[in-house]
């Protein structure tokens, strides 16, 4: 996790986020860093390792959402990826790469970054949703997921791609895939209806019922409530909890919760401010480890 310096709305990434509002609130940064804190020690108070690195840069406001920039693998491979904003292109900071590849039992570095000069943007597990289990890899193509540079990262790291479209109610593309779509080892939680293509929507869902995953599927209205921004971790011995803000847990019926709940404990956290204001959710905040 990055513990940023500042923290507000992003004009850049307000062009294509529509889940981004500029909302004025007293002493924004310290609420922010409350917050930050306050989900740290909500992860670590349940035995999940947590990691925290502070943001040297100071420029981006988006700088406490790592996941987009920085990826690891099952197999320690690190990826640097190609933002597709220019104050998010300031994120990358290289104690944090080393810490990774000292850590990982494996020295593979993937640097995307040459490919934002041909406007070539895939924005880490924002663009990507992987099940790591099955090798495959998920993403709603965007103007932050360009379907090429999609295609042949897979490729690079062994992983079967697949892709479709997913739009808002307002027929607009949902700018990351993260935020209609979790995978966990046992369930899916994605927002079908938003697959406008019928045989894209059928297909994904024949997909994910192969790979033996439980379909909890969300509607419009959970979906802007963060329901899909969820994150899988496990602790240190090995349980499932899925993390999730109040905001995402308020929107899910109850029949889904006692689903998720067969399998994960839920850690729920508040991050409504980061949510409101930076048009992600704590999935967003999270930076997955294989240590």
């Amino acid at each position: 996790m990055i513990r940023p310096k500042v923290f507000g709305f992003n004009e850049e990434t307000a062009k294509t986020n529509s889940f981004q509002r500029n909302v004025e609130a007293d002493q924004l940064d310290q609420l922010v860093l409350q917050t930050f804190d306050e989900v740290v020690l909500t992860l670590e108070s349940h035995g999940i390792l947590v990691y925290v690195f502070d943001d040297k840069h100071g420029v981006s406001p988006d700088a406490l959402f790592p996941n987009n920039w920085i990826s690891q693998m099952p197999d320690g491979t690190v990826t640097i990826f190609s933002m597709a904003t220019v104050k998010r292109q300031t994120e990358v900071q290289e104690d944090v790469v080393h810490f990774l590849l000292s850590r990982s039992g494996n020295s593979r570095l993937i640097d995307l970054r040459d490919k934002i000069q041909a406007g070539q943007y895939l924005e880490g597990t924002g663009s990507i949703v992987f099940d790591y289990d099955h090798k495959i890899a998920y993403a709603n193509i965007s103007r932050r997921t360009d379907a090429t540079l999609f295609e042949s990262y897979c490729k690079s790291i062994g992983y079967t791609p697949f892709s479709f479209g997913s739009f808002d109610l307002k027929g607009q593309l949902i700018y990351h895939t993260n935020v209609m779509m979790a995978i966990t080892q046992h369930y899916a939680i994605v927002n079908l209806d938003s697959i406008e293509n019928m045989l894209e929507r059928l297909m994904l869902k024949n997909q994910l019922e192969r790979t033996g995953k439980i379909i909890i599927e969300i509607k419009h209205d959970q979906t802007v409530n963060f329901a899909g921004n969820v994150m899988e971790l496990c602790n240190a011995d090995g349980e499932s909890h899925l993390i999730i803000s109040e905001t995402a847990k308020a929107a899910f019926s109850g029949t889904q919760i006692a689903i998720i709940e067969k399998f994960s404990k839920m850690v729920t956290v508040d991050v409504s401010i980061i949510e409101q204001v930076g048009g992600g959710g704590v999935r967003c905040m999270l930076a997955g480890l294989f240590l």
